[in-house]
């Protein structure tokens, strides 16, 4: 098959984005799985442009004239698929995106257009329009989590056949370390203490990740665990420096900054050397945590006991206890609980630790863009 991908924030470029990791990874690994996947970016994009995954940086502004151009892109390009990544914000204002999936139903009539939704929180009246229009001009969508599915099964009811729910994977793959390297190696060779507990919060710092509450719990924890550390494994965008510096502000008034590592940007193999080096996996998300969280995915992936809060729409896949373990939103006490409950109790934390490495088997990239082809060669057949 030919498939034109289409997503504004694919990296790398100087702002990172959780849905341009997601398209990174599944076209790379549908390319691998022998498709033809060309991807469609904005003129952003800081990488190369040649490889089993052709790149064209050609949009700034996703305008009509936009749609018009990549109807043209399509056609030369002889796309069998052509696939949309949708945010509420990820196309800004700019009508092409509204337009572009009827547009390319009419222009190639032999190609199917596909829109896979990450969320439809955020955005503005104009952004709660725009997702049924999508899905109804769609030849179909895919959810990328729970969430999205059950916004749709309850608002627009009519539609949900239109759609399938095929969750996201890691946006850090498992790198092996050194064979038979010991975890204090490993700490050393990061610069870690030896000695006490470990716990680390991976992904990008902003407002809703529950730092606050984290470190609030990390200054009770320390009275049980006195050399426990917290490693923050994430870059900061611009527009959250100011953020980031208040939680700065905010572990000198907890007495905790000793206790704190902050990585900043790091590659991924540097983030799983650190999540592999780490006792316990902590995101106690605001908003509950999902499956959308490629950061969570990561967590789970490493085999490492994860800590997070009570999701908003109730998981098939995320279980209290058994895979997960889950405490309520903006709660430092009962985090602080929780964590110093497997901590304590080891055997419950490696438990847990393989339990969540077992989950992980499901959200792998390879078993995703197998379920991603099936549904192209079902439309196809259409």
């Amino acid at each position: 098959m030919r498939i034109l991908m289409v997503c504004p924030s694919y990296p790398p470029q100087d702002v990172t984005c959780g849905v341009g990791d997601y398209t990174r990874c599944l076209a790379e690994e549908l390319a691998g799985q022998g498709e033809d996947v060309v991807v469609v970016t904005s003129d952003r994009y800081r990488g190369s442009t040649e490889g089993h995954v052709r790149i064209v940086p050609t949009f700034r502004r996703w305008s009509w004239d936009a749609a018009m151009r990549l109807a043209k892109l399509s056609t030369s390009f002889r796309a069998d698929i052509i696939h949309f990544q949708y945010t509420p914000e990820l196309y800004g204002r700019g009508m092409g995106m509204v337009l572009a999936p009827l547009l390319l139903r009419m222009q190639a009539r032999q190609t199917a257009v596909v829109v896979t939704f990450h969320t439809l929180i955020g955005g503005g009246f104009r952004s709660k329009l725009m997702a049924p229009y999508l899905l109804a001009t769609a030849h179909h969508s895919i959810s990328a989590n729970e969430e999205v599915t059950a916004l749709i099964h309850r608002r627009l009811p009519m539609l949900r056949r239109r759609v399938s729910e095929i969750p996201i994977g890691a946006n850090i793959p498992v790198v092996l370390v050194t064979p038979g390297a010991s975890k204090d190696t490993l700490r050393a060779s990061l610069g870690l203490p030896l000695k006490g507990p470990i716990m680390v919060h991976f992904g990008l710092i902003y407002p809703g990740k529950g730092l606050e509450t984290l470190f609030e719990a990390l200054s009770s924890i320390r009275r049980v665990h006195p050399g426990a550390r917290l490693v923050v494994v994430g870059d900061t965008r611009t527009e959250n420096r100011g953020y980031r510096d208040a939680l700065m502000g905010l572990a000198v008034r907890l007495d905790v900054t000793p206790a704190i590592i902050w990585t900043g940007s790091l590659t991924g193999e540097e983030v799983s050397r650190f999540l592999q080096a780490a006792d316990i996996f902590v995101v106690p998300y605001d908003g509950g945590v999902s499956i959308r969280r490629g950061s969570l995915m990561a967590g789970l992936a490493h085999g490492l006991p994860v800590v997070s809060t009570y999701p908003v729409v109730p998981s098939a896949y995320l279980r209290d206890g058994d895979n997960i373990s889950l405490v309520p939103s903006r709660d430092p006490r009962a985090l602080a609980e929780r964590i110093v409950s497997l901590l304590t109790q080891p055997d419950d934390a490696i438990r847990m630790g393989k339990a969540a490495a077992a989950l992980a088997e499901r959200f792998t990239w390879p078993a995703i863009a197998r379920e991603t082809r099936d549904l192209y060669a079902r439309l196809l057949r259409r």
